[in-house]
This record gives structure tokens, C-alpha cells and sequence, in this order.
């Protein structure tokens, strides 16, 4: 008795809630129940999620890969040539925080290629002192560490990510993210922890949307 009543006062002390069970098995429910183009957006933002917080751990300056080009001319490929700047750490994470929508790493990647591939073959069509011109080709080398089969696998692989994934995803969110469309989760993320960005009230017990109560007891939207 007196360590049940020990427990409750450092509950009660910390101001701290305890999570029904119940609630983490309901939201799972609910996005297990979505169509999967649903499921897909979800899984994605939780890959989205996963990669900016592992990449936010890493040097700013490592490099994740670079960038080889070669081109074709009277009938000859040259050999392949490491151009400048390689793709940095740095450039995944402006990728990852800068695009409103949900994107991979491999995703990330991609869209890093596409600019700089265009910038190389336009830089190397113009200064190629070749008559008729030349074909210029590139391809984007992994370094080793970066390799996505050598990342974690939620980062990389959606068959990897489970909806426990998801929801947590969703509740260390400060807000909704861009293209959100599932208004009737924001109820089920806030008794797990989801801000007050969602909507949710500062005390989890706290009906969303509405007042939030005074935790001494008071009356909905006391504080004392």
C-alpha cells in the first residue's frame, strides 16, 4: 500500500499522465483500417521522419555520395570523373527540411541528383571544345556509409515500417504536416502526447478542441 501510494505521489508530482494502453491499440487500429494510398503517405512521413532525425546526428560535412560524369565523343567514352561538390550531409537534410512533402532518403537523393546532374552536363557541353558536340552522361556513386542498404531499414525500407512507427511519427510532431487529411487521428494523438500544434490540449486527459482543465480539479478552463 504505502509503495502504491509512494507511486501515485511522484505521478502527481512530475504532473506526469500514464498512457492507456488502449489508446496506442485504437490509433493503431484506425490507421490499419485506412485505404492504402493513406497508409503509403503515413509510411512515408515516418521514413521522412526517421531519416531527418538519424541525419541530424551525423557531421554536416560528411559526404553521402558524389557525383560521376563522362561523355562521348567521335565514337569514345572517356572514363568516368568525379565532379564537384559531392552530396554532403548538409545538402540531404536542406532536401529532407526543405520540401513540403513527405520524401525518403533515396527520395532525397534523387531530387540532389537531378539538379546536379543538369548543372554538370550543362557546364560540360559548354566548355568541350568539340566539333558536333558530345553526349554527356552521369551517375550518382554511394560513399560506403551512406549506402542505404547499410542505414537502418525504417529509414529506407516502407516493408520495415509498422504503424507503432507511424504513431510515433505523428506524436513527436509539433504539428500537422503538410498534406495532412486525417482529421479524425488528432483525437487519438493527443492522449499519447501529441502538442498543442495539433490541436491537443496541454493536459492529455483534456478533451481535444476544447477547454482544458485545471489539473488541481477545477473547472474546464481554470488555471490556477
Amino acid at each position: 500500500m504505502n509503495h502504491r501510494c509512494g507511486v501515485l505521489l511522484v505521478v502527481l508530482a512530475c504532473g506526469c499522465s500514464i498512457v492507456d494502453p488502449s489508446d496506442r491499440d485504437e490509433l493503431r487500429n484506425r490507421i490499419a483500417s485506412l485505404p492504402p494510398d493513406r497508409i503509403d503517405f503515413l509510411t512515408k512521413l515516418s521514413m521522412d521522419s526517421a531519416t531527418t532525425k538519424w541525419f541530424q546526428t551525423r557531421d554536416k560535412n560528411d559526404q553521402v555520395g558524389k557525383l560521376q560524369c563522362r561523355y562521348q565523343a567521335g565514337g569514345q567514352w572517356t572514363n568516368w570523373a568525379d565532379q564537384e561538390p559531392p552530396c554532403t550531409v548538409a545538402d540531404i537534410l536542406d532536401i529532407l527540411l526543405g520540401t513540403p512533402k513527405n520524401i525518403t532518403y533515396v527520395m532525397a537523393k534523387d531530387l540532389w541528383q537531378s539538379v546536379e546532374t543538369q548543372a554538370r552536363k550543362t557546364d560540360l557541353l559548354n566548355s568541350l571544345p568539340i566539333q558536333g558536340g558530345a553526349t554527356v552522361e552521369c551517375r550518382f556513386v554511394w560513399d560506403f556509409r551512406y549506402d542505404p542498404d547499410k542505414l537502418p531499414a525504417e529509414m529506407t525500407d516502407p516493408s520495415a515500417v509498422d504503424f507503432d512507427d507511424i504513431m510515433q511519427a505523428l506524436i513527436e510532431l509539433p504539428a500537422p504536416p503538410p498534406g495532412w487529411a486525417f482529421p479524425e487521428l488528432v483525437p487519438l494523438l493527443c492522449p499519447l502526447g501529441a502538442g498543442p500544434g495539433w490541436g491537443c490540449p496541454p493536459n492529455p486527459t483534456d478533451p481535444a478542441g476544447g477547454e482544458p482543465t485545471n489539473p488541481t480539479g477545477g473547472q474546464p478552463g481554470d488555471r490556477p
